[in-house]
């Protein structure tokens, strides 16, 4: 099996055939038949690995991925055989950083190249603009993943823990720290405030996401003030997970994310969740103290360093 890259959607015929699977845009038609295909090739890949399915069914295209596609349709790709999309690639440039959101092939197509000619097409486009950074974050049981994104130049850099906790019904959280005193994010007043911070930390404005999260019902964001400065901000969601928080001294990192597992307490009832390097060995102590577990290990995958991990929770692996 061959496969080429075309500057075009490869056009549909009635006939179905396997071939030659073709790369080209991604049609926004294809956005829920592509979230599909991601869970039907994590849950292969987990069951590969020993770990139980997910066994997703979804009946819409998962808010975050249509964000993503919606900003830059043209920084999608899908790998068709005749009608059938059978792998998909969607990224995103944030300032000059270039990031994979979801690359995945359909098992039945794997091992034939389709995942490397997928991650070309967006590097030779991620190249055309310039991208300084390129990055991915991938699950640490999935090798031939990691593989392919090192062969190439996207080498493993820092874990991601993926720390879950007991639902917050049944959670004795921390207590808030005095010092540091949350205030709800209710206007795009602050997104000057809020780039400064990414700037800093994580080196990449991104008003776009954060216009996403403050747009979006189901988050609320924080910024947190120690006397009359900012020292970072945090984004909390109804379905529990506490990202991304982002602080300007390692040290306010424990304490930020002990008045966010009391903010989840009182807005809703669900199970927090957060991803955290491993050396955030105080954070990672303060959540296991309170009956957290360990959930997943992915990693951050870059041809280059951008972000200082001791101030800084990933939003997600899509979006980090």
């Amino acid at each position: 099996m061959t496969v080429s890259t075309v500057s075009e959607r490869p056009k549909r015929t009635a006939k179905t055939t396997r071939s030659e699977p073709k790369i080209g845009p991604l049609s926004a038609d294809d956005l829920l038949a592509a979230a599909r295909l991601m869970y039907v090739t994590v849950d292969d890949a987990r069951v590969h690995a020993g770990l139980p399915a997910l066994e997703m069914k979804l009946k819409a295209t998962p808010p975050l991925m249509q964000h993503i596609f919606d900003q830059e349709p043209e920084l999608s790709w899908g790998a068709y055989d005749g009608d059938k999309l059978v792998g998909f690639a969607t990224s995103h440039m944030r300032d000059r950083q270039w990031h994979v959101a979801y690359l995945f092939v359909d098992p039945a197509y794997q091992n034939k190249g389709l995942g490397t000619a997928l991650l070309r097409t967006g590097l030779a486009e991620a190249e055309k603009r310039e991208a300084y950074i390129t990055s991915q974050c991938t699950f640490t049981y999935n090798p031939k993943a990691i593989a392919l994104y090192t062969r190439l130049g996207m080498f493993p850099r820092k874990n991601l823990i993926l720390m879950e906790g007991p639902p917050c019904k049944e959670m004795k959280c921390p207590p808030p720290p005095e010092g540091i005193v949350p205030r709800m994010i209710d206007s795009t007043a602050l997104l000057t405030d809020l780039n400064a911070m990414d700037r800093e930390i994580r080196g990449i404005n991104r008003t776009v996401d954060h216009c996403y999260w403050l747009a979006d019902d189901s988050h609320t964001g924080y910024v947190f003030a120690a006397g009359n400065s900012l020292v970072g901000y945090a984004y909390i969601s109804k379905q529990g997970f506490i990202a991304p928080v982002l602080t300007t001294r390692d040290t306010y990192l424990p304490d930020i994310i002990a008045h966010c597992l009391n903010l989840l307490a009182k807005e809703c009832d669900a199970t927090p969740k957060l991803w955290l390097n491993g050396k955030n060995f105080t954070s990672l102590q303060l959540l296991l103290n309170h009956q957290f577990r360990i959930k997943e290990i992915a990693l951050l995958m870059t041809n280059r360093m951008f972000c200082d991990m001791r101030r800084y929770l990933p939003s997600s692996l899509a979006v980090f």
